[in-house]
């Protein structure tokens, strides 16, 4: 493994500045074709704001056009929302004054628990909305958390001071409402802290593609801003190096939800991973189409030499960049 890894230590908590972007997260996705699911799990701070804590439960099944989509089902009975053709979005949002004061080897806010099970190698998440949810998921790293300053492109200074991504199995089960699902799958999750600046944020495109083999050996985690910053990782058989260049095209629906993925990635050892998705068999919006809108979706890729790989592609857009246009190949 020639790619800069953090410490355990770097699981944890960091100090803050008193800048008021300042935002440290931990983020957790999956993608599960067997039952049709995507799902992300989503935990900060901001300790220079108003509101200092925030969690995020997203279980989505099915293709939502709607960017309020989990705003929506967190209005709705029982925090899901049932649109067309049977897709739905259950959607649990939180955030409170208080500041978190656990580490996060051992965190809980508003029903969303994570707890490291063991220093780089596990974690479980655990979640109750106090109706009829419940989420218990075992998660095992596949990948050693791999550190973006380190990379070809380090992290801009206004996305945050330092970043990592990890490949994961997720073993477990998701009741929603009465309906249950055993999970054995595979997802990302990110760890990021420092200026958080979303102001400028919103100002840039950014894409985002991961997928993993499903025995476990191999994954891609890579990061595309404004289409000349390039962040992530290539995963064969466990040698990690970092990406060094993303090409990729798609087409659009008219909602702007994205279809025909076709993505390369290189790394700075030359090794070059070919993946395709023709259709996402789950998506959902999010942001605003005044500011930062897009979608994250799930879906499986068609890896060259790899075969079928689950995964997810979430990608935003500034407001000049509209659904219309990317559906007529603007």
């Amino acid at each position: 493994m020639s790619i800069a890894a953090l410490s355990a230590n770097d699981e944890l908590r960091h100090p803050h500045d008193d800048q008021f972007f300042w935002r440290e997260s931990l983020y957790f996705n999956f993608a599960d074709p067997r039952n049709g699911l995507g799902a992300w799990f989503y935990l900060w701070v901001v300790p220079n704001k108003p509101l200092k804590s925030g969690m995020l439960v997203s279980i989505y099944k099915g293709e939502s056009g709607l960017l309020t989509a989990n705003e929506r089902a967190y209005g709705s009975p029982g925090h899901r929302y049932v649109g067309d053709n049977g897709a739905w979005v259950y959607c649990y949002k939180r955030e409170v004054e208080a500041l978190i004061s656990a580490d996060f080897s051992d965190v809980e806010l508003c029903g969303l628990r994570l707890v490291r099970t063991e220093p780089l190698k596990s974690y479980r998440i655990s979640f109750h909305d106090g109706l009829d949810a419940q989420i218990d998921l075992d998660v095992g790293f596949m990948t050693p958390p791999v550190d973006y300053s380190a990379g070809v492109h380090p992290t801009p200074q206004w996305v945050a001071k330092n970043r990592y991504h990890r490949s994961w199995i997720a073993r477990g089960e998701v009741a929603i409402v009465g309906e249950r699902y055993e999970i054995a799958t595979t997802g990302d999750s990110d760890h990021s802290w420092g200026t958080r600046d979303t102001e400028e944020y919103a100002r840039h495109e950014f894409k985002m593609w991961s997928f993993q083999s499903p025995d476990g050996k191999n994954s891609v985690s890579g990061i595309d801003r404004d289409s000349r910053m390039f962040h992530g990782f290539i995963n064969i058989a466990g040698e990690l190096e970092s990406i060094e260049s993303i090409s990729h095209s798609s087409k659009y629906k008219p909602t702007g939800v994205q279809r025909d993925i076709d993505v390369t990635f290189t790394d700075r050892a030359g090794r070059v991973v070919h993946a395709r998705m023709p259709q996402m068999f789950s998506a959902i919006g999010n942001g605003s189409s005044t500011a930062l809108w897009g979608f994250e979706g799930v879906g499986v890729f068609d890896v060259d030499g790899w075969g079928p790989c689950s995964g997810l592609t979430s990608y935003f857009w500034p407001a000049r960049v509209s659904p219309a246009q990317l559906h007529g190949g603007g």
